[in-house]
């Protein structure tokens, strides 16, 4: 039973840290995206 949980926190742990770099590098390919659309509040 001991090593069914010590399973069980390896593979939470394998899967959060892929959720982790998942969410990162999502943040860093959008942070490489230009914003074109900033001044959408403003009309010229």
């Amino acid at each position: 039973m001991k090593k069914f949980f010590k399973f069980l926190l390896l593979l939470l742990g394998i899967f959060s840290t892929f959720l982790l770099g998942f969410h990162f590098g999502k943040e860093k390919i959008k942070s490489r995206i230009p914003k074109f659309q900033d001044d959408s509040d403003r009309i010229v």
